[in-house]
């Protein structure tokens, strides 16, 4: 995702890393090591890469529930 990132889709991700992520867990995203809640919501807010990709996981993430996909694989298993 090249172009910059609306605001409202920030706002989004952050409401839903605060609402589902618990305080005391980690996250590794590629090789930059882990991020804790808080570090995760700061790079959202930045939009910097690391941000942009939490960003595209959880859009990724909706689109994957909306579309039906998410239940087809979870049928496969």
């Amino acid at each position: 995702m090249t172009q910059e990132i609306n605001e409202e889709v920030k706002k989004l991700v952050i409401a839903r890393i605060d609402a589902r992520m618990p305080p005391n867990i980690k996250i590794s995203i590629g090789n930059g090591g882990s991020l804790s809640k808080e570090e995760m919501i700061e790079h959202v807010k930045k939009g910097d890469e690391k941000g942009i990709q939490i960003i595209e996981m959880h859009l990724n993430f909706i689109k994957a529930v909306t579309s039906g996909k998410l239940i087809e694989e979870f049928n496969t298993i």
